[in-house]
């Protein structure tokens, strides 16, 4: 047995995982034994981690209303891309 995480990007793949789970070829387990939150990409090392939350923490910060404001005027520019 091996243990895979996987990104799913549609629904044609869950659907397929899905199937394959009903016919008893994998399990989805509830719950993994990974420590890391590297998730996708490489593991992180303790200090790759400690570093993260260092830079996270010396970061500049932004107030909510900022923040509201700015995300109010992405979703706007999306908007009109989508339509």
């Amino acid at each position: 047995m091996q243990t895979i995480t996987i990104a799913i990007r549609n629904e044609d793949a869950l659907q397929t995982i899905k199937e394959l789970e009903e016919k008893h070829f994998i399990r989805i387990v509830e719950k993994d034994n990974m420590n890391t939150p590297a998730i996708p990409g490489d593991k992180l090392s303790i200090g790759k981690f400690k570093k993260w939350i260092d830079d996270a923490e010396q970061s500049p910060t932004v107030s909510l209303e900022e923040a509201k404001s700015i995300w109010s005027m992405k979703r706007s520019r999306l908007q009109k891309l989508t339509r």
